[in-house]
């Protein structure tokens, strides 16, 4: 009973949302069928005529036939639509993401300006020729299903120069099929499934890539027939070895990074004398080269070797001079970092160079080196001579010195003024008569009678008032005078005497 109130209820609140829903949609609906499936724009001086992106089955009516830039890509056609007849300056044709598997029409032999046919993402497995001449410079086959290229397929496009058939299921090419397109430049033949380096001709290809196609083997002369051929990728391959005397007069990039190349000869790389550019990297080298191996490529300015874990064990000289080879000014290597030995493990991480000074000229610890102790004997030695020498040089010094006269002492009371020097200041001796005392003059400058002059306590008269004292002299001393309680000064005289040297 409870569902059957509470479901109606949920209706009624849903009904608005479920008819607000429902106009929406209707509205979009409308405003799609209101926007025309294609579009005509200008960009870069170009007219355009966008219709890609549509689910177009064929192309609609009144179109405007002056477009240079045709975008027919991600829709439905399954063969080319008839109108395209209706086009005459056509430069660039997308007709890729589609549903074609025909060959190219005949009326595309009128279409003197087309430069690039774009017909990737579609369904063609072969690949063959009408007979008709095109005018076509870049064409693009690649994401299709082509697994046979017919030997004439190309012959037909004298002005083509770059091709793209990556990612179809070739696995061989006729040797001929390139000989009449003279102007191809770059050929992209990267994820088929070559088992080996087809040999084929080519009177102008420059640049060939081949990588992710499965390659183990390669020929000697599977380069002959490339005879301007500038730079191929083998990279992402099965290979193992590279053929001894693989010929070539003109390459001068060779990518062989990724595959399982373990070992390189002195004849590796023997007859390709304009090699510049060579990229071994992710390999299984373990073996450091020999500088010999390149004794024939004076062209060689980039070697890229990452990725292969080197062994520094048995090593000899060779190790130190590949290693200077590859990074002497102008330096080779790209990635000198890479230069550096996996084992053994008393070397693990260390550079070539490194490993080469720790195996060959290893440092003694048991005993210090001959020049060490050469070195602390000399310092010894040095030091005794100086010291020899500078107290030589301070006696002579001190002997040709003039004598100095005595210092002067100025003697300072307790009030800090300077009273006259003492007779003490000055060496003089006076002669004592043995016969009779000295004289009051005479006791006064004697050193001894006035040291104990000065050290004699300070007496008080009993008449005098307690705040006043005063000092006896040495005639006092034969006076007889009472001493009260035999209280002393608390304040003494206290000679200062100041030596000055002149």
């Amino acid at each position: 009973m409870a569902s059957d109130v509470i479901l109606p209820a949920l209706l009624l609140w849903l009904m608005p949302t479920l008819v607000s829903a429902g106009l929406v949609k209707r509205q979009a609906d409308d405003l799609e069928d209101q926007i025309p499936p294609c579009r005509t724009y200008m960009m870069d001086g170009l007219l355009y005529l966008d219709c890609s992106n549509r689910e177009l089955k064929e192309l609609p009516e009144e179109l405007d036939y002056n477009a240079q830039v045709l975008l027919l890509s991600n829709n439905n056609f399954r063969t080319f639509p008839p109108q395209l007849e209706n086009f005459s300056r056509v430069e660039t044709l997308d007709l890729s993401r589609n549903y074609l598997n025909h060959t190219i029409p005949s009326y595309l032999q009128n279409w003197v300006h087309l430069q690039t046919l774009n017909l990737s993402n579609n369904l063609y497995d072969t690949w063959t020729t009408t007979g008709q001449k095109y005018y076509i410079k870049n064409l693009d086959l690649s994401k299709n299903k082509i697994n046979v290229v017919d030997e004439k397929a190309f012959t037909t496009m004298p002005y083509l120069y770059f091709l793209d058939l990556s990612e179809n299921r070739i696995n061989d090419l006729p040797a001929g099929v390139f000989s009449e397109a003279d102007n191809l430049d770059t050929l992209i033949l990267s994820r088929n499934y070559f088992s080996d380096v087809p040999s084929f001709q080519s009177p102008s290809l420059r640049s060939l890539h081949m990588s992710s196609c499965q390659i183990a083997t390669m020929n000697v002369d599977s380069l002959v027939g490339m005879g301007s051929l500038l730079a191929i990728d083998l990279s992402m391959n099965q290979l193992e070895e590279i053929p001894d005397n693989l010929a070539s007069e003109t390459l001068q990039e060779l990518n062989l990074s990724y595959n399982s190349i373990n070992m390189l000869t002195d004849n590796s790389f023997s007859s390709l004398p304009h090699l510049a550019v060579l990229d071994m990297r992710g390999n299984e080298f373990r073996d450091v080269w020999a500088t010999s191996h390149f004794s024939s490529n004076p062209f060689l300015r980039e070697v890229y070797v990452k990725g292969n874990r080197w062994s520094c064990e048995g090593f000899s000289v060779n190790l130190l001079l590949t290693y200077e080879f590859l990074t002497k000014e102008p330096s080779k290597i790209v990635d000198r970092e890479s230069l550096i030995c996996y084992s053994p493990s008393n070397v693990t991480q260390l550079s070539w160079q490194q490993a080469y000074i720790r195996t060959w000229h290893p440092v003694e610890s048991s005993s210090p080196p001959f020049t060490t102790i050469a070195l602390m004997v000399g310092v010894i030695i040095g030091i005794v001579v100086t010291s020899c020498v500078c107290r030589g040089l301070v006696a002579i010094t001190r002997s040709s010195e003039p004598a100095r006269p005595p210092p002067e002492t100025t003697v300072l009371n307790l009030n800090g003024t300077a009273t006259e020097p003492r007779a003490e200041s000055v060496i003089l001796r006076v002669p004592i008569r043995e016969d009779l005392p000295p004289s009051y003059d005479e006791a006064l400058l004697m050193p001894r009678l006035n040291s104990s002059f000065h050290s004699l306590p300070d007496f008080v008269d009993e008449e005098e008032p307690r705040n006043y004292r005063r000092s006896r002299s040495i005639g006092d001393l034969t006076e007889h005078r009472p001493r009260i309680a035999d209280r002393r000064s608390l304040r003494r005289p206290v000679d200062i005497r100041i030596t000055i040297d002149e």
